[in-house]
């Protein structure tokens, strides 16, 4: 038994203890290496997202809109009923001249004598005899408006350059007028504004005593 134990390490006991420095060095090494520290995560600055200023919003206003006031600026002239209406853009039956034709104003139907009013204050511009419409007046008022009186009696009570208030009586009706004379006594009146003829209609309120 020593002798295979001497020829063993004889033959192998240079290994041995070769592999038995090794292994101490192996040991010791793994023992004595310092501990690497664990790698520090790398500081990120972060930038604050800058906060948008808030965009100034109108302060919300209630606003109430009254409607206009509106009255129509002229007087009736006459207290009589209407006949024939105003026609520009259409066509009205005349009966005096048995055809449509267009009607520059509106007719108001009376008795002879009945007095025709101014429709507004305004001077007389006109007073004359026309063939067709026969005894006229005409009126200017504020604003470029203009206001005829045809088919009177009598060429009226007032002159040219005459001042006039509103209602005042200028003159009768009658049958002067040629071109409506089936019409019987009445007056034609025409409103006019920049020559324009409009529809007296519109513009009179019922002050006529």
């Amino acid at each position: 038994m020593r002798e295979g134990w001497k020829r063993f390490w004889d033959r192998f006991g240079y290994l041995c203890v070769l592999s038995a420095c090794l292994a101490m060095v192996a040991v010791t090494a793994v023992w004595t290496r310092p501990i690497a520290e664990a790698p520090q995560a790398p500081e990120v600055t972060r930038y604050a997202s800058p906060t948008p200023a808030p965009t100034p919003q109108p302060a919300s206003v209630e606003v109430t809109i009254e409607p206009a006031q509106t009255q129509a600026p002229f007087v009736f002239p006459s207290a009589g009923q209407v006949g024939m209406p105003f026609a520009v853009q259409t066509l009205v039956y005349s009966e005096t001249l048995r055809e449509y034709r267009t009607h520059e104003g509106v007719d108001f139907l009376g008795e002879e004598g009945d007095p025709v009013r101014a429709a507004e204050d305004g001077t007389v511009t006109r007073v004359w005899e026309d063939p067709l419409m026969g005894n006229c007046i005409e009126i200017t008022h504020r604003e470029g408006y203009i206001t005829r009186y045809g088919s009177l009696a009598t060429p009226g009570l007032v002159q040219e350059g005459a001042k006039v208030a509103c209602g005042q009586v200028l003159g009768t009706m009658g049958t002067s007028a040629a071109i409506e004379c089936a019409e019987g006594p009445h007056l034609h009146f025409e409103l006019w504004q920049l020559q324009e003829a409009l529809d007296p209609m519109k513009f009179l309120r019922e002050d006529v005593e």
